[in-house]
């Protein structure tokens, strides 16, 4: 039995996207999560002030 090295470093490959899609949905995805807590926090505030959140 031969074993066959196989090398794709010299060669081009296309790749599929899925990389890069996976990339830009879960950035979007951190986007949203993030400015989802941050308009919570600007209600909090909004409604219960500084003093409140920072003493329990």
């Amino acid at each position: 039995m031969k074993l066959e090295s196989i090398s794709i470093a010299g060669n081009k490959t296309t790749q599929s996207g899925v990389g890069k899609k996976f990339l830009i949905i879960s950035i979007s995805l951190t986007v949203l999560l993030n400015t989802s807590v941050a308009i919570w926090f600007y209600i909090y505030l909004q409604q219960n002030g500084l003093d409140k959140f920072l003493n329990k």
